[in-house]
């Protein structure tokens, strides 16, 4: 690949032009039509039916990314690849995740998503061929120095992945667990405490309130990745890996947890993998496309869907492969 990946400040992305406005560069004018492709691919991203992120439209949120101010990343990346055994998977990953913020992963499989995704709590630290390089610093702390406690570093980093895994114990016990654990909790009725605001943050208090003691097993799909969000925020964490948490759930339920993720950005940052670029669209407000373990391009997500500056991200957002 010839280019060089966005990897630019937080706040530095371009932001797209209106829709009605002329603009059209001599690179959009060489691929043929790029700007107008781009923006029908957006105006499919973008389903009338379901509301933007944070009810607002995609020109107020570019001009709020526009004139926000330099924000300190939670995770600052730089340089990270991935080998397993002799085989590359990752090439150089170098982005930042900003607090209050959705960023999400998108690009085609096996392209090194989930792989950057489990360097960010070391979970490939146990597979036993996995070896990392690079720098990745959460709150400025070296997430690989000798003396981190890697128990402590994912107490820090809730994690939902891509089906829902309930503990085979009660609602109650799988949302407390965590707590219990790390000794969060003096007394039952400070656990009663985390394990009722952390059910009511994952929109899921009201429909379990009166069953706590039922297997968390017996919940539908869609209740079960909502428990496992509030067993993920029950420890407080700083920021909450999603690995594709809606792939294996019916729309009604993705509709819901895509809305808890829009209100738990206000609190956490939020890195999600998905293969929806609808989704993405939705619930992000940056968006980083990965191709064959490189990382192309990264942005605000309404440039990224609407102006993308790499050929191989205008292909994929379009639907010419992935």
């Amino acid at each position: 690949m010839n280019e060089t990946p966005d990897t630019r400040p937080l706040d530095s992305a371009v932001v797209p032009p209106r829709p009605g406005e002329a603009r059209q560069t001599g690179r959009e004018a060489s691929v043929g039509g790029h700007g107008a492709a781009s923006e029908r691919a957006a105006r499919l991203l973008k389903p009338s039916g379901r509301r933007g992120t944070s009810g607002t439209t995609p020109e107020s949120r570019a001009a709020t990314a526009d004139q926000r101010p330099a924000v300190t990343p939670v995770f600052h990346c730089k340089d990270v690849s991935v080998f397993y055994g002799a085989k590359q998977a990752l090439r150089g990953i170098s982005l930042d995740v900003a607090p209050r913020q959705v960023l999400a992963m998108i690009g085609p499989s096996g392209c090194g998503k989930s792989t950057f995704l489990r360097c960010l709590n070391r979970m490939n630290d146990t597979i036993p061929s996995a070896r990392t390089t690079g720098t990745i610093t959460l709150d400025g702390q070296d997430i690989f120095a000798p003396e981190l406690d890697v128990a402590q570093l994912r107490a820090r980093i809730g994690m939902v992945f891509q089906k829902p895994n309930p503990f085979p114990k009660s609602i109650y016990d799988n949302v407390a667990y965590g707590p219990r654990i790390h000794g969060m909790a003096r007394s039952r009725s400070q656990l009663d405490d985390i394990v009722c605001s952390s059910l009511t943050r994952a929109g899921l208090w009201n429909e379990v309130k009166d069953r706590l003691s039922s297997p968390g097993t017996g919940l539908s799909g869609g209740q079960q990745q909502r428990m496992c969000i509030a067993r993920a925020i029950a420890v407080q964490p700083e920021v909450i890996l999603m690995d594709e948490p809606c792939s294996a759930l019916d729309p009604v339920a993705t509709a819901r947890v895509e809305d808890l993720i829009d209100e738990l950005r206000e609190q956490y940052a939020i890195v999600i993998v998905t293969h929806s670029m609808q989704q993405a669209a939705r619930v992000s407000q940056r968006t980083a496309y990965f191709h064959l373990g490189d990382l192309i391009e990264i942005g605000d997500t309404d440039r990224v869907f609407t102006n993308p500056r790499h050929r191989l991200t205008e292909d994929y957002i379009t639907g010419r492969f992935g």
